[in-house]
């Protein structure tokens, strides 16, 4: 099956399956696995934290490189998501 401009029903239908598919990861708490994600520059890293005195190793998903400092981040399930 190709898709094409000529054919706007598949476009369409395209389309829609991408945004069902990121419905489905969102719901379900993997929104890991969405390649929607690496495409707009998102990408996941495994990093130690501290929060209150308590250190723990994290996953946390951030647009661009990473590197070692102080960031503030918004937690949605087991994610950290950091914002520049």
């Amino acid at each position: 099956m190709g898709i094409s401009y000529s054919e706007p029903e598949k476009l369409t239908g395209f389309l829609v399956f991408l945004l069902w598919m990121f419905a489905i990861t969102y719901k379900s708490g993997q929104i890991i696995m969405n390649p929607l994600l690496l495409i707009f520059g998102w990408n996941l890293y495994e990093a130690n934290i501290q929060i209150n005195g308590v250190s723990r190793v994290v996953k946390i998903l951030k647009r661009g490189y990473f590197p070692p400092g102080n960031y503030k981040a918004q937690t949605i399930q087991d994610f950290y998501i950091c914002k520049e």
